[in-house]
């Protein structure tokens, strides 16, 4: 049995000294030399497992061709598909990052219009003002409002309705929308 063992070892390495330098001069037209060596030796562990040095020379220099062909087949389709994914990642996070700027740029411009809309509300009279705050900002209904200033109902929705006709004869309406 020992014997048997090493003299199948021994036909095993000659099929390897014999092939290997071919098989890596043909794997490493097809990629690179460095996954070249990895491919042939690769088929030959897969020829050790399966005990196919053992057959005919001829036979045996086919399946080798042919295993090492299909060997880099493999290994460019799955280089293909990983490229596939990480182009598909660099473009989804191109998306995600103009998305980004995007959102940004309309919290900027959602900010600089809050800050036109306060100077707007700011050149409004004081107690107009003061109504529109309370009722728009802390958001109190028009009967609390009447009873923290100390005025009637109808007197806090007339000076809403100022403040809202102030509003919208000086701010654009896509403006107004933007807020209420």
């Amino acid at each position: 049995m020992r014997e048997s063992f090493h003299i199948e070892t021994k036909q095993y390495q000659h099929i390897y000294e014999e092939y290997a330098p071919m098989l890596l001069r043909f794997a490493a037209k097809f990629v690179s030399s460095y996954h070249a060596e990895d491919i042939v030796h690769d088929v030959f562990l897969k020829l050790w497992d399966k005990q196919l040095f053992k057959l005919a020379e001829v036979d045996l220099k086919r399946i080798l061709y042919t295993a090492t062909r299909n060997a880099c087949i493999d290994y460019l389709r799955r280089l293909s598909l990983e490229q596939e994914l990480i182009d598909k990642r660099v473009l989804q996070l191109k998306l995600d990052e103009l998305d980004y700027f995007e959102a940004s740029d309309e919290v900027f411009m959602r900010n600089d219009l809050l800050a036109v809309l306060i100077g707007k509300i700011e050149e409004l009279p004081p107690r107009t003002q003061e109504v529109f705050k309370l009722f728009y900002l802390e958001e109190l209904k028009t009967a609390e409002i009447a009873e923290k200033l100390a005025i009637s109902v109808r007197t806090v929705e007339n000076l809403l309705y100022r403040a809202l006709q102030y509003l919208r004869k000086n701010c654009s309406p896509f403006f107004l929308l933007f807020f209420f």
